[in-house]
């Protein structure tokens, strides 16, 4: 295994202004005392000065739709320009803070990414369960169980909810960069309304999202040889809020599978690839 006090890992969070102190909040009692995490960018539709949680530079990083499938660009963006300036390089840890992520699951992800030697580990996260869905509502949107391993491929994959990105592709060019499309915004794909089930009745939704799956997709249809890992372990994904949160976030685990495989079959990115990446 490797020393992960030698490896630097930048983490960043979105949250909109009414949310940032208690985003705040969560950080310092997560990772005031990490000896991995260097940085933490959060993308915020307010500004703040750069402060500091104990010894983590925190630099927030403006953004009108902070919350939006492509507010993580901004940050990709603001490492490369730092880089360009002789900094280090970092693998990006992209989390929400209602995930309860330790210290020990960062460096099992980090110990994932570097020893990985059967090609080259894009992306590395957990399985998420939240306080929302029932073991009958998961097995539906999820078109499977975890238990049978015959989920659907948007339940394979780690989300930007929690997952750490290697280096090599926050920092890559040409077929090798990490992007996260356009197309995963609501409004600015074609696609319109959405229909799913949630407590046995038929809500409206949106195509958006599953930037992450799309990200995927696209670096190993382009590339030979990468993989991807979502670990064997369920992390806890509280969701807090009252009956609209409740059902947004219903709609949102309802709709993964139909998203992903409906924007991959718009960009032309194979299934079959994205299947066979698996690691």
């Amino acid at each position: 295994m490797k020393d992960n006090n030698t490896t630097k890992i930048a983490l960043a969070t979105r949250t909109k202004k009414d949310g940032f102190d208690d985003c705040k909040k969560q950080l310092e009692k997560l990772f005031i005392d990490s000896t991995t995490i260097e940085k933490i960018y959060i993308i915020c539709d307010c500004y703040k000065d750069i402060f500091k949680i104990g010894k983590i530079e925190c630099k927030v990083l403006l953004n009108q739709e902070p919350i939006g499938p492509t507010a993580f660009n901004s940050v990709i963006d603001e490492l490369n320009k730092e880089k360009n300036n002789k900094k280090e390089k970092y693998h990006l840890l992209t989390y929400s803070k209602e995930v309860e992520l330790q210290n020990k699951d960062i460096d099992e992800m980090i110990n994932a990414i570097e020893n990985e030697e059967k090609g080259i580990l894009i992306v590395v996260g957990y399985r998420l369960r939240d306080n929302v869905l029932s073991d009958k509502e998961f097995e539906l949107y999820a078109n499977g169980s975890y238990r049978n391993n015959d989920v659907g491929i948007a339940y394979k994959i780690p989300w930007n909810t929690c997952a750490l990105w290697n280096k090599k592709f926050v920092y890559g060019t040409g077929t090798k960069r990490l992007r996260f499309d356009e197309i995963c915004e609501k409004n600015r794909n074609q696609l319109g309304e959405l229909i799913v089930k949630v407590n046995d009745e038929l809500l409206s939704t949106d195509y958006e999202g599953m930037e992450d799956g799309l990200a995927i997709a696209e670096l190993v249809t382009k590339n030979n040889g990468l993989k991807y890992k979502l670990i064997r372990k369920n992390l806890f994904w509280n969701i807090e809020g009252n009956g609209e949160r409740v059902i947004r976030q219903k709609k949102k685990m309802a709709r993964k599978n139909i998203v992903l495989n409906t924007f991959m079959n718009i960009k032309g990115y194979s299934i079959d690839k994205l299947i066979a990446a698996q690691y």
